[in-house]
């Protein structure tokens, strides 16, 4: 069963509506939350809130800050948990305000002019389709010292400077979630392929990118949160489940982006298959590895052939 918006009837429509998923985050959530009733603005803003049937008191937080902001909170609340992208599908296109600002319910805003600033920047700009800023990494645990998000990612380290829907095909996720905020034109009706991708983050990178330019903006405005549960996450990315979902993203990626993009993409395709093959192996499924393989090399029969010979080369097949 879908889920229904609570909120008033006779709520104004905003201008900038804050896409959130949330589930499980009832640790991090206020705080999340705190960074975005703390923003100065001269237009209204609104959250708009998937809450996925969490099993710790996230849902509780939420309904007891509505009841607060009336007017600030549209919550999504299914009757049985239905995933990640489903829920981020079912937000997104619930918004109605002409930007939307990402954040997801574990991370937060540090500077409170930080909707204000990206929102003028697009008024100003409009050739351009989304903006972003630089983020902190930061351990909850504290045991290793924060660092800038563009540090880890060389896409970020050339200062204030537009990227082109190009730039993001070629360089894959580079973009801090909580740093964007970007037009709902793109995203207004999102495809129905969207909520069977791996990431996201970055199938919406590529959707918005391809109606403008993005720019960042290299000052860090939030902070990214690094967890148990998002690392245990991460240690999943590996698993011959998942990279076939990443083979299967890039597969729907080919089909619906541009025909000029279309060779990155199955060189993606191949580079994975060749992975699943590999992390089969590794757990004896060779019948599996076998058919990984094969299916790479008829996607790309010469970079497999170039790879293979690279390897050889350097004495890494044996």
């Amino acid at each position: 069963m879908s889920a229904s918006p609570s909120v008033p009837r006779n709520v104004a429509a905003p201008s900038v509506d804050v896409a959130m998923i949330t589930y499980n985050h009832e640790a991090y959530l206020a705080e999340a939350i705190e960074g975005v009733l703390q923003q100065q603005t001269t237009f209204p803003v609104r959250m708009v809130i998937g809450e996925d049937c969490s099993t710790d008191r996230t849902r509780e937080i939420l309904l007891q800050y509505q009841q607060r902001y009336p007017d600030r909170f549209l919550l999504l609340l299914p009757e049985k948990n239905i995933g990640v992208m489903p829920n981020l599908k079912q937000v997104l296109e619930a918004c109605t305000a002409p930007y939307i600002a990402l954040l997801e319910g574990d991370d937060y805003w540090t500077n409170p002019h930080k909707l204000q600033r990206q929102v003028d920047f697009l008024q100003a700009h409009p050739e351009h389709s989304m903006t972003l800023h630089d983020a902190e990494i930061f351990w909850q645990d504290g045991a290793t010292p924060p660092v800038s998000f563009s540090s880890t990612k060389t896409q970020l380290q050339q200062g204030e400077r537009d990227f082109t829907h190009a730039d993001v095909v070629k360089n894959g996720w580079f973009m801090p979630t909580a740093s964007l905020v970007f037009r709902r034109e793109p995203v207004a009706k999102l495809p129905e392929w969207f909520t069977t991708v791996f990431s996201g983050d970055y199938s919406l990178h590529l959707l918005i990118s391809r109606a403008g330019k993005v720019h960042y903006f290299p000052e860090v405005m939030s902070r990214y949160r690094m967890h148990s549960a998002g690392l245990s996450h991460n240690q999943t990315m590996n698993r011959p489940d998942q990279i076939i979902k990443k083979v299967q993203e890039n597969e729907a990626f080919r089909q619906h982006f541009d025909a000029e993009h279309r060779a990155h993409f199955t060189r993606s395709i191949s580079d994975l298959q060749v992975q699943h093959g590999t992390a089969l192996r590794r757990q004896g499924q060779y019948g599996g590895m076998t058919k990984s393989w094969l299916a790479a090399i008829a996607t790309d029969p010469v970079r497999v052939a170039r790879n293979f010979v690279g390897k050889l080369i350097r004495g890494q097949l044996f």
